[in-house]
Formats: structure tokens, sequence, C-alpha cells
């Protein structure tokens, strides 16, 4: 339906979804976010079917999430989702997560979208998709963006990893959650058990593929204790930079 300039989704957290704090792993609210972001892209019209019949896809190049407070076990919530503006390159997508019992907005996320075409894996021109153009809300994102990330030159803690099949997705590159995931198991259980994370972001740099090996390193932030910056690394070509903050819970 062009012309949606709001999409919204209800769900419940269920105790198969949360993590050893009873609360939704970054791994499953980054999965959300892009789920989301594909009920509202079927929903006008550009969604897979619609761009793989141009031979397109489009990939996640940026994310920022802001988390007042976790998304906890039994709880509903409603996840809004909206287009905040297009160019020729790239669509900028945010989203709000409301605690339907309080009606109390807790988490807000900020993407950065683009297509790529399957055979050259080059950037696509977003110009010819005119319901994009009509389902633009324009609401701009609360919270800072984000700046540059950086490379990671000076780890601290250094993990290695092959990616299998089960990380591999639809455009047979490595998921987004896989990243998160190596991200989040930098640290131990004890820091998520006194912490929790309350920004994250991440830039994707290029494809990782199957069978490759990875090299996931991260260091402080300015030598900061609860700011980390992160790289994950192929070939020595970073794939992904991350930044991701803490908070005493």
């Amino acid at each position: 339906m062009a012309g949606m300039k709001l999409y919204s989704h209800e769900f419940y957290l269920t105790a198969a979804e949360v993590n050893a704090q009873r609360e939704m792993p970054l791994s499953r609210l980054v999965t959300l976010i892009i789920d989301t972001a594909t009920g509202h892209a079927n929903a006008i019209g550009i969604g897979f079917d619609r761009m793989i019949s141009y031979g397109i896809s489009w990939v996640l190049s940026r994310l920022t999430i802001d988390i007042q407070r976790p998304l906890s076990v039994n709880h509903v919530y409603r996840i809004d989702t909206w287009i905040e503006n297009l160019n020729r390159m790239f669509s900028d997508r945010n989203f709000e997560i409301i605690d339907v019992e309080t009606g109390e907005a807790i988490v807000w996320a900020h993407s950065t979208w683009m297509a790529i075409n399957m055979e050259t894996r080059r950037p696509s021109d977003l110009t010819m998709l005119t319901e994009m153009t009509d389902s633009i809300n324009g609401r701009p994102y609360p919270y800072d963006k984000g700046g540059k990330l950086l490379p990671v030159t000076d780890e601290t803690e250094e993990k290695t990893y092959r990616f299998a099949v089960s990380d591999i997705d639809v455009n047979r590159h490595v998921t987004t959650r896989r990243y998160i995931d190596l991200i989040v198991d930098q640290w131990s259980l004890d820091r998520f058990d006194a912490n929790r994370v309350s920004r994250f972001e991440i830039a994707f740099k290029r494809e990782a593929r199957y069978d490759e090996l990875s090299r996931t390193v991260s260091a402080p932030h300015e030598g900061s204790p609860e700011v980390f910056d992160v790289m994950i690394e192929v070939n020595t070509a970073p794939c992904a930079l991350a930044r991701i903050y803490f908070t005493q819970r």
C-alpha cells in the first residue's frame, strides 16, 4: 500500500526469546528491527519479491540503537517504523518500541539501507522506487545517529570464528544476527549480569561469506570502561565496525 507512512507490529516476548538476564538479546532486537522494516517494505510494494525481480536486494548499511530500558520476558510491545528520507543511494528508516502496558517508548533505532545488484554486488539507484517517495514520513530520529566508526588498532580482546551454513542469509552473505552475536560474545556473562547495553552502533563495510575465517577484536573507546569499539574482519579487511555502550544495572 503506497503512501503508508507508519507501519506497526505488536508482539509478545516469550521465554524462548530472552537471554540469561530474561531480556531480549541484542541480536534478537536487531532481527526484530530488520523483520519490521521488511514488513513495511512488503506492505508498500518494495519487498523482496519486487526487488529481486529487478535483480537487486535490500542490505543494511548502518544501524544505531538507543535503549532506555531492556525488553523483558512476558511483556507485550509495539514496534513502529517509518521512512525518514530517501536519496539515490540510501534510505534512512527509524524505529520506536513502545511498552504497550505503560505506553512508554523505551527503545529507538535509526537505520540506513541500500540496495545492491545481485550480480555486480554494487549499489543500485533507489529513485525508481516511487512507492518509497510516497511513503516518506520525515519524522527525525530523536538521538544522535552516530559518527564515523574507525577500525580497532589497539585491541585488548580477540576471538576467531569460521562462518558456517547457519550464518548465511538470502543474499548469500553473513547475517547481521551473527555479527551481533560475535560482538556480544567478546564479554563474559558476569559483564552482562552487572551491566546492560544502553546504546549500540554498527556500520557494515564489506560482505563476509560462507567458510571464511573471521577475527573479532575489541578495545575500550578512549579508555572508557563503559564504551568499547569492536571490529570484525576477514583476511585483514574490516567487515563490520561497531561501538557498544554499557550502563550499570
